[in-house]
């Protein structure tokens, strides 16, 4: 009996699939989207960052080679 009533209740998984479809696009329709020209400055923003981050590793790695390299050379 028990058994009976908590599968009455349970909903199918169409039936949860169609409401998370739909709750997706109720979701969709409230995000406000950037502009054209918002989206090419947050490009241009992480193209500037990663260029600066690779130029830092880099310097890093050669400085680290160099003194690695000149480590090697005092110690024998």
């Amino acid at each position: 009996m028990a058994q009976a009533s908590a599968k009455a209740s349970k909903t199918g998984v169409w039936q949860r699939f169609l409401r998370y479809l739909n709750d997706v696009r109720a979701e969709f329709r409230r995000v406000v989207w950037p502009t054209r020209q918002d989206a090419l400055n947050s490009t241009w923003i992480v193209v500037g960052t990663l260029f600066i981050f690779i130029v830092l590793v880099f310097v890093l790695d050669y400085a680290s080679s160099a003194l690695t390299t000149a480590l090697a050379r005092v110690g024998g």
